[in-house]
């Protein structure tokens, strides 16, 4: 959590501009899907392809540089001493990665659904979804790219805190409700999935993880006490307590959540 009420304030409004970055790369997506059709792939797909890398990847660009504006900003309102290191933009991913990633989404979203029976209009509509998802998380891993690399690097943060947004799925509540990721940890921890809105926020000396994390700390530990009272606490899967908290949070558990232990 911000050191500061201002601090907490700019990280929100940081989430904003994020977000709005992300609504205008897909407005342009809703846009250039129009080109595909999922009765002629072989003909269609591949020019979808080139223009949504594209689109990713100024995406990425804008994400990247909203952040590191937030950066330095926050820093300034949190009261933070020493010399800010200078903010740079995270590196985008390749073409090759960019366009492995988007043609994978829009063929197996199309491709499944066709294989279940849909028509192709409505194939193309689950195909949208599915790669809309994947651009919406390559756009804003521009500003999270960017946050996480710059706080590795101050020599004033201690790293970074998840601050997840709406209402998160359980696998996002999760990871926020760990705590903070400390320089010390792997930055790929982060772990976004496709249509992820969390996003970082650094973390100084003196300052708190989100009040959310705590919250979601105890979510998970009621959750798994919620299991172990009904026996259902293991089926064998690598999932399973994630399932758990699944189930907890649609409202088939009805444990108390129990205190955070330290």
């Amino acid at each position: 959590m911000a050191r500061t009420p201002a601090g907490a304030e700019l990280t929100a409004a940081h989430q904003a501009a994020q977000l709005a970055v992300r609504a205008g790369s897909l407005d342009n997506l809703v846009k250039l899907w129009r080109i595909v059709d999922p009765t002629d792939l072989s003909g269609t797909i591949d020019t979808f392809v080139r223009a949504a890398v594209l689109l990713a990847g100024q995406g990425f660009d804008r994400s990247a540089g909203t952040a590191s504006r937030y950066y330095g900003l926050f820093r300034r309102v949190e009261g933070i001493a020493g010399a800010a290191p200078i903010v740079g933009l995270a590196g985008r991913p390749t073409e090759l990665a960019l366009t492995a990633e988007l043609r994978g989404a829009a063929l197996s979203g199309i491709i499944t659904a066709r294989r279940a029976g849909l028509t192709p209009e409505g194939a193309k509509t689950r195909g949208l979804v599915k790669v809309a998802g994947a651009l919406g998380k390559l756009v804003l891993n521009g500003g999270r790219r960017t946050l996480i690399d710059v706080a590795a690097r101050d020599p004033q943060a201690l790293g970074y805190s998840r601050v997840t947004s709406g209402d998160p799925c359980a696998f996002c509540r999760m990871l926020a409700g760990r705590g903070p990721v400390y320089k010390t940890e792997k930055s790929a921890d982060f772990h976004p999935h496709d249509g992820c809105a969390c996003s970082a926020e650094p973390l100084f000396k003196g300052g708190q993880p989100p009040e959310q994390a705590a919250e979601y700390a105890r979510e998970w530990q009621a959750a798994q006490a919620q299991a172990r009272s009904d026996g259902t606490m293991s089926s064998g899967t690598s999932n399973d307590a994630l399932n758990n908290y699944r189930r907890y949070l649609t409202g088939e558990g009805t444990a108390t959540p129990s205190p955070v232990t330290e």
